[in-house]
C-alpha cells in the first residue's frame, strides 16, 4: 500500500477529531465493522426422548426452553410464581396491578386499549430468532419508531449559550453538525492544510461529497442551513459540541437498530408470550415460586410453594433448566457445584424503571409533529423519555414518561403520586401541555416488582459467561442473564437455543 495514501482509519480519525466518537461509529457501521446479527437456530433430531425436564420461569427463555422440548417430544413441565407469562414481556393495561415490595399497590386505570410495555419494547432487526418467532406463532409486527428527525434535544447549561434551556429539533442538529463538520474539512481543503493527501481525483469527489452532504456553498464551502431544517438560523458549532446533542448523531444508531427497522408486536410486547403459551397447552403451572433445588445422579427434585394456597409442592425430572432472574435464583436453596454457586453469586442486574402516563389527547402529533421516537435529555432525569409508535392520529395515547436507570433523582424512594409529579414537573420543560392533558399513571421499578427484584442482568465478562454456559450436573442455565445479551430478547432466546441444544445432544448420545 502507498505511504502517501490515508487509510480508512486514519480518514476516521479525522472525522472523529471534529465530529466525535459517535461519527467514526457511525462510519464503522456503514462499513460493516460493527457487531454481526444474530446466530441462526439449531437444528435438532433425534429419537424420542423417554425423559423429563423442569423449566423453571416462563419468560420467554423458560417459554422458548419449553416450546422447543415439546417439538422433540420431552416430557416437560414449566414452573411459574405469577399468575402469567411473560417475565419481562410484560404489558400493563387496564385493570392489572402489583404490590411493590415493601411498598404500595397500583392498579391500572388506563382506557380499555390502551397500554404500556413495562420491561421489553422494541425488536431490532437484526434479532431475527424472536422475529422468527413471532412469524411461527403469528404475532403480527408493526414498526417501531426509534429515532425521528422531529424530536427534541433540551438541555440546561449555561455553557451551552441559547441551547441552554430551549428545545432543539434532531433535524436541526444533524443539518447544522453536519454543516459545520464539513465546512471546516472544506476550509481545510481548501487552504492545504489535509497532512495525509488524497490522489486529486480523490480529493475532488471528497469535496464533491462534502458540499453535498453539508448543504454547503459550491464555491467558497460556507454551510447555509437548508430548508428541511426548519428554518434559515443556525446553532452555534461550539455549543452543539459541548450539549453533546452531536454525539447521537450517527450513519447507523449502535444497539437498537436506528433508522433500521425496529418493531414492536402489534397490542403490546406480551403478545409474544401469549402466542407460547397458547402453543404449549397446559404445560405450565402458574402460582409455583420455587424454594429449592436438589439434584443427584438419578435426577432433580424442585420444592415449590402455590402462592394460592401457601402449601409446599414437588416435582421431579431428569433435568432441570432455570430460567429465572439471577437475581432471584441466587436467594434458592440449590445444591450447585462450589464453581457454579460463585458464578451464579457474581452475577448482577440492572436497576430500571418505567412509567406511563395517558394523556387526554395526542398533543404531540396534533401541537409538535412528534410520531414516536424520543426525548433526549440528561437535564431533565426522565432517563428515557418516548412517544408511542401505535394508533397514530387517535384519541387518546400513553407517553412513556420516564425511563430510567439506576437511583436517578431519587425516584426509587418516593411514593409512587411523588415520583409521577416529579415526571410531569420535569417533562412540562419541554412540553407545557402535560399537567392539563393528564389523566392516569402507571409506575414499575423493577428492583421493587416481585419474582424479578431488578430488570435485566448486567452482560457477564467472558469467563464468567463460560461458567454459566456450561450444565451443573443436571441443572442448566437458559436465561438471558447467561448470555451475552441479558437485556435483549434476544439473548433470551440464544441462551435458550444453546441450552436445549446441548441437553438433546446429551440425551441423544
Amino acid at each position: 500500500m502507498d505511504a502517501n495514501k490515508m487509510t480508512r482509519r486514519q480518514l476516521l480519525q479525522r472525522f472523529g477529531a471534529v465530529g466525535g466518537s459517535s461519527l467514526v461509529m457511525g462510519a464503522m457501521g456503514a462499513w460493516d465493522l460493527m457487531g454481526q446479527p444474530s446466530g441462526p437456530r439449531p437444528v435438532m433430531k433425534g429419537p424420542r426422548p423417554d425423559t423429563k425436564v423442569i423449566v423453571l420461569g416462563a419468560g420467554l427463555s423458560g417459554l422458548t426452553v419449553g416450546y422447543e422440548l415439546g417439538k422433540l417430544d420431552y416430557d416437560y413441565r414449566v414452573l411459574e410464581a405469577r399468575d402469567s407469562v411473560g417475565g419481562l414481556c410484560w404489558t400493563v393495561r387496564r385493570g392489572m396491578q402489583h404490590t411493590e415490595i415493601g411498598g404500595e399497590t397500583q392498579v391500572c386505570d388506563f382506557d380499555e386499549g390502551q397500554y404500556i410495555n413495562a420491561g421489553a419494547w422494541r425488536i431490532p432487526n437484526r434479532d431475527q430468532g424472536i422475529i422468527g418467532y413471532c412469524k411461527e406463532l403469528g404475532v403480527p409486527l408493526q414498526l417501531f419508531v426509534n429515532l425521528s428527525d422531529a424530536n427534541y434535544y433540551y438541555e440546561e447549561d449555561p455553557e451551552l449559550g441559547s441551547l441552554s434551556g430551549q428545545r432543539v429539533r434532531l433535524r436541526e442538529v444533524k443539518a447544522d453538525m453536519w454543516g459545520s463538520i464539513t465546512e471546516l474539512l472544506a476550509k481545510a481543503m481548501d487552504s492545504g492544510q489535509i497532512d495525509a493527501p488524497l490522489s486529486e481525483e480523490d480529493e475532488v469527489l471528497l469535496m464533491e461529497f462534502l458540499v453535498r452532504a453539508g448543504y454547503l456553498d459550491s464555491e467558497d464551502h460556507f454551510y447555509g442551513p437548508p430548508e428541511l431544517r426548519g428554518s434559515e438560523d443556525r446553532w452555534d458549532f461550539g455549543s452543539l459540541l459541548r450539549s453533546n446533542f452531536g454525539g447521537r448523531v450517527r450513519s447507523l444508531y449502535a444497539g437498537t437498530g436506528g433508522p433500521d427497522p425496529v418493531f414492536q408486536p402489534i397490542g403490546g410486547m406480551n403478545q409474544i408470550p401469549l402466542a407460547f403459551e397458547r402453543a404449549m397447552g397446559h404445560h405450565i403451572t402458574f402460582g409455583a415460586e420455587v424454594r429449592s433445588i436438589r439434584q443427584s445422579e438419578q435426577g432433580v427434585r424442585v420444592v415449590y410453594r402455590d402462592t394460592r394456597t401457601g402449601r409446599e409442592r414437588e416435582e421431579t425430572a431428569d433435568f432441570c433448566v432455570s430460567c429465572l432472574p439471577m437475581s432471584i435464583l441466587k436467594k434458592i436453596d440449590v445444591n450447585f457445584s462450589p464453581e457454579m454457586a460463585e458464578a451464579v453469586g457474581k452475577t448482577e442486574h440492572s436497576s430500571s424503571a418505567k412509567m406511563g402516563l395517558q394523556m387526554k389527547r395526542r398533543f404531540w402529533e396534533e401541537d409538535d409533529g412528534i410520531f414516536g421516537g424520543h426525548l433526549w435529555s440528561s437535564s431533565l432525569q426522565l432517563g428515557e423519555f418516548s412517544y408511542p409508535s401505535n394508533d397514530f392520529y387517535s384519541d387518546k395515547g400513553v407517553l412513556l414518561g420516564y425511563y430510567g436507570r439506576g437511583g436517578q433523582a431519587g425516584l426509587a424512594d418516593m411514593r409512587i403520586r411523588d415520583r409521577v409529579e416529579h415526571t410531569l414537573t420535569q417533562a412540562s420543560k419541554v412540553h407545557p401541555q402535560m399537567r392539563e392533558e393528564f389523566e392516569h399513571a402507571y409506575c414499575v421499578w423493577w428492583d421493587k416488582v416481585p419474582f424479578s427484584e431488578g430488570a435485566y442482568g448486567r452482560t457477564p465478562d467472558a469467563e464468567l459467561l463460560g461458567q454459566l454456559s456450561k450444565p451443573d450436573g443436571r441443572v442448566y442455565l437458559g436465561s438471558a442473564g447467561a448470555s451475552g445479551r441479558p437485556a435483549w430478547l434476544e439473548g433470551a432466546i440464544q441462551s435458550a437455543w444453546r441450552t436445549v441444544e446441548a441437553l438433546h445432544e446429551r440425551v441423544s448420545a
